[in-house]
């Protein structure tokens, strides 16, 4: 016999137990989000962010997440099998990653060399911006600004931007040992705005205003034809070669999408170099 415990929990237990098993056939019967992540050059990641929705409605069951990080940081974690993307404005240089990857290009983005607004110079020559960003010159004053301390800002190694710098504006040297660091382009931006003497660079992807925007050489920037400038990143995408094919049909998709150029990522190569 059942005892009246017995009943009782059975009572009890059934709407549980019915509950549970309804939750696993909707499990079996639903297909699961698949989850993407992309991480890497924090200057694109407004252009993704912007061009990712019209994607994700036509993969409805798909929820991508963007991180940024940097780089490098990129890199490490495709080659770590941590992201199914990353953007980088640098090539792996050899043995830094060991797995098989595809590479898409966005295009170039122009690094623009920016200032406090009170310097009193509107221009420097390739020579006196390495030296400014060595450390060696270190009082406006000395290249005929006002005579105000030089604050040098940069962004941390994991930055693409830097390497760029680093690799054509200083031939290879490091920038001042006294240099503020930070993390982003926006971050470099408002530490220069705020900082009497600062000096910095930024990609132009952000809105830079109440920056003063040094001229290199002959050379100054134009927003309206940016061709014009001598100093770029080139952002690609990378994904494993052997990624599935999502993650390539979104690939491919952020690397044509044709409103790049309204995030400052053109197409189109630069022409210029370094004098």
């Amino acid at each position: 016999m059942i005892s009246r415990r017995q009943f009782v929990m059975g009572i009890l237990s059934g709407p549980l137990l019915y509950g549970a098993l309804r939750v696993i056939h909707l499990l079996r019967t639903q297909d699961p989000i698949l989850r993407l992540t992309i991480m890497g050059a924090s200057s694109c990641m407004g252009y993704v962010k912007a061009v990712l929705p019209n994607w994700e409605r036509g993969h409805s069951r798909v929820h991508v997440a963007i991180s940024g990080g940097g780089s490098y940081a990129g890199l490490k974690a495709i080659a770590n099998g941590q992201v199914e993307m990353a953007i980088a404005d640098v090539i792996p240089p050899p043995g830094y990653i060991v797995v098989p990857l595809r590479r898409y290009s966005l295009g170039r983005i122009p690094i623009v060399i920016v200032a406090h607004s009170g310097v009193g110079i509107k221009r420097l020559s390739w020579q006196q911006a390495r030296q400014v960003f060595q450390g060696l010159i270190q009082n406006w004053r000395q290249i005929g600004g006002q005579d105000v301390p030089i604050v040098v800002v940069s962004r941390p190694l994991s930055s693409g931007a830097r390497e760029v710098v680093q690799t054509r504006l200083l031939a290879g040297s490091e920038f001042s040992p006294h240099a503020i660091i930070q993390l982003s382009n926006g971050a470099v931006a408002k530490t220069v705005r705020e900082t009497p003497g600062a000096i910095g660079y930024v990609e132009a992807v952000m809105p830079l205003d109440n920056l003063h925007i040094m001229c290199l050489g002959n050379h100054c920037y134009q927003r309206n034809d940016p061709g014009q400038w001598v100093l770029f990143a080139e952002p690609a995408i990378f994904i494993r070669e052997d990624a599935e094919p999502l993650v390539v049909d979104l690939a491919e998709y952020l690397a044509h999408d044709p409103s790049r150029p309204a995030f400052g990522i053109y197409p189109e190569p630069t022409q210029g170099g370094a004098s």
